[in-house]
């Protein structure tokens, strides 16, 4: 999967496209502005992964991705034990945190636990075991938690569809248990419809925290990617003649050298960077 990041002097990640890096300033806003549960929205190859990737270096905080695509299942038990199994590294640094400050109780448990004892506790009470992650976030001071689930694959005629909208109707039942914990979901349109059809007080709260991506690169973002690549004017008015291109295209055109066909565009003529 092309990324729309590129790594800069000292490894730092800088996200291309002033269209998306819009999106990110936005995302982070509502972060700050404590939104509980967020949804970036897009068509595929928009950049949502790309997008909720990004905030690996938001900064403050705990973030904890997990890609839901080669997951089974999508009940609330697998997303949130899959969060867990994703992100021992982090669990354990929580824990090993928890044990420094001399913890009593459930956190006192939470922080002894071993790796699979954790998945294990997400899997049979996963918002027990996620409010325990939540308390102790807040008990450390390393607020917020944010939590990227992508699920931009998952489509409306996808059998498992369900099961994921009742996921994320049960996360923002328990929102005000956590009130440090925020949830990024990646989607694709036609779930969101979906979820105005069958769920509308979920859709009424996903309006209020949602980011649309553009379809489609505007000129902007595609002059500052050749310029990024190290192209010409020239190539510039090459790609441009193909059409509407998503981000993921582009940055794979990019990558291959204008390979049309491995990027999925459709065209009759060939071109290339000379």
């Amino acid at each position: 999967m092309q990324r729309l990041l590129v790594p800069n002097r000292g490894s730092v990640i800088r996200l291309l496209g002033p269209s998306w890096r819009a999106a990110r300033e936005k995302l982070l806003s509502m972060i700050r502005e404590d939104y509980q549960l967020i949804a970036i929205i897009g068509r595929a190859g928009a950049g949502k992964t790309t997008l909720l990737l990004s905030l690996e270096g938001m900064g403050d905080g705990v973030f904890m991705y997990t890609d839901m695509t080669e997951v089974r299942d999508r009940d609330l038990s697998a997303i949130v034990s899959t969060v867990f199994a994703d992100n021992t590294h982090v669990v354990r640094d929580v824990q090993e945190r928890l044990k420094k400050t001399g913890v009593k109780g459930l956190l006192k448990a939470f922080a002894k636990a071993s790796p699979d004892e954790v998945v294990e506790s997400a899997r049979l009470k996963p918002m027990e075991t996620l409010k325990l992650l939540n308390d102790a976030i807040e008990l450390l001071g390393m607020s917020p938690l944010v939590i990227g689930v992508d699920e931009g694959l998952l489509s409306q005629d996808d059998p498992r569809a369900m099961d994921f909208i009742n996921s994320i109707h049960a996360f923002r039942n328990n929102m005000q248990a956590m009130p440090s914990t925020k949830i990024v979901i990646t989607l694709l349109p036609d779930v969101v419809n979906l979820i105005s059809k069958v769920d509308t007080p979920l859709f009424d709260i996903l309006r209020l925290g949602a980011i649309t991506l553009p379809d489609y690169v505007t000129r902007e973002d595609l002059k500052e990617v050749i310029q990024e690549y190290g192209l010409s004017e020239v190539d510039l008015s090459k790609i441009e003649a193909l059409g509407p291109l998503t981000m993921r295209q582009l940055i794979c055109l990019m990558n291959t050298k204008m390979d049309v066909i491995k990027c999925g565009i459709d065209t009759a003529g060939e071109i290339s960077i000379e």
